[in-house]
């Protein structure tokens, strides 16, 4: 009988990683979550990031099974023009580095669960805590309904974030943290029937250095961390052994860290899109305490970009007229890609323009796709004229963001030459690229004889299966983590 679930969320880990690791026999302690050096009973099972592959939106998605228009987080960054969250007063969120422009958001996802208070839809410890499960979820953003939250301390979270050489944290530093968290609340309750780790040092060390640096700390230091974890599973008195599910958000793709491929909206300095409302008259968010008295934000989210344009004559809430409003500023940046006119920082700088009518259409309307030429044509349409290799199952996954938390356009940046809406760094995600794209999800039952691990990869698998033929045959997603564990939970004895 399976009462005992660990999942284990490894922030940005790519799956050729993880499959490389297991290959070349360097992860022990993974190896026997996973049933066992050969896989014996054990399963890789990539799945695809939402648009954008970025922490807030995919985590939101792995842990409520809802695709961002249904879960409502669109990015790490994005604006919420109706103040859902907010009593009616609309308001920029910037989840992954603070809000520069105001308040430190991403401290308050923490403290205060900021990001799961802007959840939409309910997590799956909803559906576990119905069932009389006790979950314990260490260090991770989104634990509502959630028996015990580990929150990470406010002096780590700020020194791993914020601090400098001298008085910052590492990744390896900040990863001890919360494993050490984790092994001092087990000690004393024992193990929940659902155990969640999120470990964030990866995702990071991979910004720093770039995606190359991920299997030097999967090997040297997280395999470890993980066996330090299982020996305290392992030693728990009358438990069995836990079923596994070991996940990751999204991957990362190798950039030039420079400021030329890096575009940006801050203030007082690099407003690259800056100048191009500027040109168009427009008032951009730009600087501290302006949302919402202002006529556009963009929320940057590495790879893809929302920009949010309010309509001239109403207010935030007021759904934009498509040909005054978006169309213009639509073709604008085109023109500044294929020029530098109204920015020359953007010459070069866009792989894609994407804007909906929501006036004609609603705010869960559909993106098309401009053209340089001035011509709107289909998702369909325009992914199929764009070179091979450069997007992973794009069309399911626009359509599955588009809604009313999302931009009024959506930029997709030029990954082929190497740009990205965020500050300078070797490592990027957040866009349509299969690098960044593919995440990793592998499930686990080291405690189970053949017959009942086969049961069980049936049972995950084809709910997946299942799903993801329903809705438009797409490929596999981070959304799927709760149907798959739904579909095992309701299987097994």
């Amino acid at each position: 009988m399976v009462e005992n679930y660990l999942l284990v969320d490894i922030d940005g880990l790519r799956p050729d990683v993880l499959a490389r690791g297991l290959e070349e026999n360097r992860l022990p302690n993974i190896a026997r979550l996973l049933g066992g050096a050969g896989l014996e009973r054990g399963a890789l099972l990539p799945v695809l990031a939402p648009a954008p592959s970025i922490t807030f939106t995919s985590q939101a998605c792995l842990f409520t099974g809802e695709h961002p228009a249904g879960h409502g987080i669109p990015g790490n960054q994005f604006f919420d023009r109706f103040g859902t969250h907010r009593g009616g007063t609309p308001r920029h969120y910037a989840f992954d580095v603070g809000d520069s422009l105001a308040v430190d958001d991403a401290v308050r996802v923490f403290t205060d669960g900021l990001a799961a208070k802007c959840l939409l839809a309910p997590t799956l410890y909803h559906a576990t805590s119905q069932r009389g499960w006790l979950s314990l979820v260490a260090c991770h953003m989104y634990a509502l309904e959630a028996s015990v939250w580990l929150k990470p301390s406010l002096s780590s979270l700020a020194r791993f974030t914020k601090g400098g050489n001298l008085f910052g944290m590492s990744a390896p530093e900040y990863d001890h943290h919360t494993l050490q968290k984790t092994l001092d609340e087990l000690t004393r309750n024992g193990l929940p029937n659902v155990l969640t780790v999120y470990f964030m040092g990866l995702d990071h060390e991979s910004h720093v250095h770039g995606p190359q640096a991920q299997i030097g700390y999967l090997v040297d230091v997280l395999d470890p961390m993980l066996g330090e974890l299982w020996e305290e599973i392992a030693s728990q008195p009358e438990v069995n052994l836990p079923f596994t599910l070991l996940f990751s958000d999204h991957g990362q793709i190798g950039v030039p860290a420079d400021d030329q491929h890096s575009i940006r909206l801050g203030f007082p300095f690099e407003r690259e899109m800056g100048h191009l409302f500027d040109a168009l008259g427009l008032d951009v968010h730009d600087f501290p305490g302006e949302d919402p008295n202002c006529d556009a934000v963009v929320a940057s989210n590495g790879g893809l970009a929302h920009v949010y344009l309010q309509n001239k004559a109403g207010r935030w809430a007021d759904a934009p007229v498509f040909e005054r409003d978006i169309f213009p500023v639509a073709q604008a940046f085109w023109e500044a890609h294929v020029s530098g006119s109204y920015a020359s920082e953007l010459q070069g700088a866009l792989g894609g323009v994407l804007l909906r009518d929501v006036s004609r259409q609603g705010w869960n309307a559909r993106y098309q796709a401009l053209t340089p030429q001035g011509d709107l044509v289909s998702l369909e349409e325009w992914f199929a004229a764009q070179p091979g290799g450069l997007y992973a199952d794009p069309v399911n996954r626009l359509h599955n963001l588009a809604g009313p938390l999302t931009g009024d356009l959506l930029l997709i940046s030029n990954y082929s030459e190497g740009y990205y809406f965020a500050q300078p760094m070797p490592g990027m995600h957040g866009g349509l690229h299969p690098d960044e794209s593919w995440a990793t999800l592998a499930l686990g039952g080291p405690g189970m004889n053949k017959g009942g691990w086969e049961e069980a990869e049936d049972a995950f698998v084809g709910a997946v299966r299942a799903r993801c033929q329903e809705e438009n045959d797409r490929q596999p997603s981070t959304a799927d983590l709760v149907t798959g564990f739904s579909g095992l939970i309701l299987t097994l004895p």
